[in-house]
């Protein structure tokens, strides 16, 4: 796969490339790999526990 995009750093945009199967789409979207998917889903979801990022609704 030949998916890029440009990472955001303190010195400007680094051009950088995805190694594996996983992307971002244009509108920020990301897609991961089979490869990577459960163990950034998890690392996702263990960062909206600790910022606190949901609310219970009845």
């Amino acid at each position: 796969m030949d998916e890029k995009y440009s990472k955001v750093t303190i010195e400007g945009d680094k051009k950088t490339e995805w190694i594996c199967g996983c992307f971002q789409t244009a509108d920020n979207y990301f897609k991961f790999c089979n490869s990577h998917n459960q163990t950034l889903q998890k690392a996702i979801q263990a960062q909206i526990d600790e910022l606190d990022m949901t609310r219970v609704i009845e």
